[in-house]
């Protein structure tokens, strides 16, 4: 059994999922590290035997700064780039100590703790959606798609949503592939911690306090040229029909993520990405009252 711990800004939950019987898959699938290892790359701290699993659009940079802070890395690679996925792709993961650390992972998986930051889909869909409109170059064949090759780069979130449903989000950008990894599918670590971005800055030193981490400071995690602005306040009216570019990184306001959807765009990005509403324990509904 694998040990599901919850932490969120209030209280430790703790509780058992059931799964198959995966001892003969994890030969199989050691000698062909990609299937797990596909990205996002999980980071593999072999000194603190601790797994991180992320997802871009899920607090990728908060969490990987977080984690090479504990590794004795952050300085290092904000040094290399102030973008740490800079130095994530082309220092640490084809490093020795990189591939040492998977190896040793996949001879006792049992003996690693994995931490998973997690996300609401709802709002890391809209989040994915801005992320598309600021990166054009980046999305080819979602162009191609929804707007043809010699339009302007602009859609709604609607016809977002509706191109996400013709794709494989097992297997599509990490930008919106699902939050679930392969690796919790194919293996059973002996114990996964999950934390909500949203309580992020509450609850990650007590994850510290629980695994025996020295204390940091989140705040010093949060920093990003990446993040677009958010405008505060209470959600506006339906929005989710409307045609957006979001091409200025970093000045455009993006409105509340609750404009975005009305009911049937709630069922679909529900539908969408299930699995990660089920396996996180995310509502399925969108609360109008709280942020």
């Amino acid at each position: 059994m694998a040990t599901y711990k919850i932490f969120d800004a209030v209280t430790l939950r703790t509780f058992v999922t059931r799964r198959r019987k995966r001892n003969k898959s994890i030969h199989p699938i050691a000698a062909n590290l990609h299937s797990v290892t596909y990205g996002p790359q999980p980071i593999v701290d072999l000194r603190n035997k601790i797994v991180l699993l992320w997802s871009a659009k899920a607090g990728s940079v908060f969490a990987i700064k977080w984690m090479f802070k504990h590794m004795g890395l952050l300085e290092e690679a904000l040094a290399f780039h102030p973008w740490i996925h800079c130095y994530r792709m082309k220092v640490f993961c084809v490093s020795d100590r990189y591939k040492a650390a998977v190896e040793d992972f996949f001879q006792s998986p049992l003996s690693y703790r994995v931490i998973k930051f997690v996300r609401s889909p709802f709002k890391r869909a809209v989040s994915s959606y801005v992320h598309v409109l600021q990166n054009a170059e980046r999305n080819s064949d979602l162009i191609e798609t929804l707007v043809g090759a010699e339009q302007k780069f602009t859609f709604s979130f609607d016809q977002f949503v509706g191109y996400l449903g013709t794709i494989d989000l097992r297997n599509s950008d990490v930008h919106y592939r699902t939050q679930t990894h392969q690796l919790e599918r194919e293996l059973s670590p002996g114990s996964v911690f999950l934390l909500n971005l949203d309580h992020s800055m509450e609850s990650l030193p007590k994850l510290e306090s629980y695994l025996g981490l020295p204390q940091t400071d989140p705040q010093q995690y949060r920093i990003s040229s990446h993040h677009a602005t958010r405008s505060l306040g209470a959600p506006a009216q339906f929005i989710g029909d409307q045609l957006f570019e979001f091409s200025d990184r970093g000045q455009a306001s993006v409105p509340d993520y609750r404009s975005f959807y009305n009911r049937d765009l709630e069922e679909r990005v529900y539908h969408l990405y299930a699995e990660d509403f089920l396996r996180y324990g995310f509502s399925t509904v969108i609360n109008r009252r709280d942020p």
